[in-house]
Order: structure tokens, then C-alpha cells, then sequence
């Protein structure tokens, strides 16, 4: 008998029906606020709801620029992020890119934390903690406007001026017939020599844009990504490592474990 339930413990928790389950919270609607919004003028949450997931809860702040606004959206990802980290992390990213038929200039800030460590961990006692602790800073807007404009006439011929360096395992080939706009990622984290990828690839991003970001890992206090992106289309070698540095230069995105920890 004991044998038997043995093995129906066994199957149980190998079937691919078996899912643990974790509760977070959701925002039905997003908290839209006129206002750059600080750990000191949170709105109430209160209007959030806790629902069974199987996967990761999830909370992203975002900050526009210009003009000045915040969005605070609470949910979950179905399918957890195996690449990133099975612990609680963050992801910090400041993007200055052209978006929409005026090619109209955005300036974003935005954090996402992800959690499974405890149901509901996607609160708003983190939310707070981490406005805390998170420190984001640049100066993109009007320094770098000419790396961002675009350039209509751009085509198979405009291919020569970009740079390329494929040093890293997971680059996309050059296309020589389709390319639409020079790229380069560099991170600066993995390891002693920095991972490059300066390509001109057919799948590109719909417009021209600089990109930090960043990723903490907040049960070992580690952070395993510090990386810049870049996808341009006017001047030659507008994707060079000289203007990665000056990108990474221009921003700041730093994680205090510490207050974090003791807020």
C-alpha cells in the first residue's frame, strides 16, 4: 500500500498538469499619474487584486520625460524567465529613442521587478523599497539627437558605413540586402573582456534609439547585466564603441542593496 502511494506522489508531481501555484497582485487598469512619481507619492493600491499565477509576479514603473508622467502597471508573467534568474530581480532601463509617424523624440526611465520568493510579493511595500533604492540618471535629450535621427533614404549601400565587431555568440548576421539600420550591444558585465555585437541584422528595432539597462539580482546582491544599445542610421560607424562609452558615460543606474535590505 505504502509502495502504491509512493508512486502516485511520484506521478503527481511529475505530470505536466501539476503547476505550483503563487499569488500576486494585478492592476486591472494601469495607475496613469501626471507626475514623476517617488517613493514618497505612491498612490493607494488598493483597488489591486491577488490571483492564482503559475509563473512570476511582476510590477513595471515607467517614467516619460517629456512630457513628465509616470505608469504603474502590477501583474504576472505565465512563464518564468529561466535566462534571467530563478530569484527575485530587477530590470532598469533608460531609453531615448524616436517613436510614432512624426518620428516624435521619447525619453523613457522604467523599472520591472520580478518575484516568485512569496505570494503577493509584487506589493506595494516593494514598489516603495525599490524607489528607495533605485537610482537612474542621464543626459540623452539634446546631447545625443544625432544618433537617433533618422535617415528615410537609408538602404543596401548606406550598409558601409556601419561598424561591425560580432565578438559575441548570440549576434545576428549581417544582411547586406535587407539591412535597414545599424546596431551595436555591449555588455559590460559578463566578464573581464566586454561582449560586443555591432551588426547591421534584417530584424531591427521600427526606430532609431539608445538603450542602458541594467539587471539586479536582489537575493545574492549581484548585478549581471550592464548593457548599452544602440541603433542609428546617419554618419559613418554611428554604432562605434566610442559613442557606446559615451552613451554609458552620459547614464547612471545603480541598485542599493543595503537600503533595500533594511528599508
Amino acid at each position: 500500500m505504502i509502495h502504491k502511494f509512493l508512486l502516485f506522489v511520484l506521478l503527481l508531481f511529475s505530470s505536466p498538469c501539476f503547476v505550483f501555484s503563487l499569488q500576486c497582485y494585478i492592476s486591472v487598469i494601469p495607475f496613469v499619474l501626471n507626475y514623476s512619481v517617488t517613493a514618497d507619492t505612491l498612490p493607494s493600491f488598493d483597488n489591486c487584486s491577488l490571483v492564482d499565477t503559475s509563473g512570476e509576479c511582476t510590477f513595471t514603473i515607467i517614467w516619460l520625460r517629456n512630457p513628465i508622467s509616470s505608469m504603474i502597471i502590477f501583474g504576472y508573467d505565465s512563464i518564468s524567465n529561466e535566462n534571467i534568474s530563478s530569484s527575485d530581480s530587477i530590470l532598469a532601463s533608460v531609453q531615448y529613442q524616436l517613436e510614432g509617424d512624426e518620428l516624435n523624440k521619447r525619453l523613457s526611465h522604467d523599472v520591472q521587478y520580478i518575484c516568485k520568493s512569496f505570494d503577493g510579493c509584487n506589493n506595494g511595500i516593494n514598489l516603495k523599497r525599490i524607489l528607495k533604492s533605485i537610482h537612474i540618471e542621464e543626459n540623452f535629450s539634446g546631447r545625443f539627437n544625432f544618433l537617433i535621427a533618422t535617415n528615410q533614404s537609408f538602404n543596401n549601400q548606406s550598409i558601409n558605413e556601419c561598424y561591425f565587431n560580432r565578438s559575441s555568440n548570440d549576434c545576428l548576421p549581417i544582411d547586406y540586402s535587407n539591412c535597414r539600420r545599424c546596431q551595436i550591444s555591449m555588455n559590460f558585465f559578463y566578464s573581464s573582456v566586454n561582449e560586443i555585437c555591432a551588426t547591421c541584422p534584417r530584424i531591427t528595432p521600427e526606430f532609431n534609439s539608445i538603450k542602458r539597462n541594467a539587471i539586479f539580482i536582489v537575493n545574492n546582491r549581484s548585478q549581471v547585466i550592464d548593457r548599452v544599445q544602440l541603433s542609428c542610421q546617419i554618419g559613418e560607424h554611428c554604432n562605434s564603441i566610442e559613442n557606446v562609452y559615451q552613451i554609458r558615460q552620459a547614464s547612471l543606474i545603480y541598485f542599493d542593496f543595503d537600503r533595500f535590505s533594511f528599508y
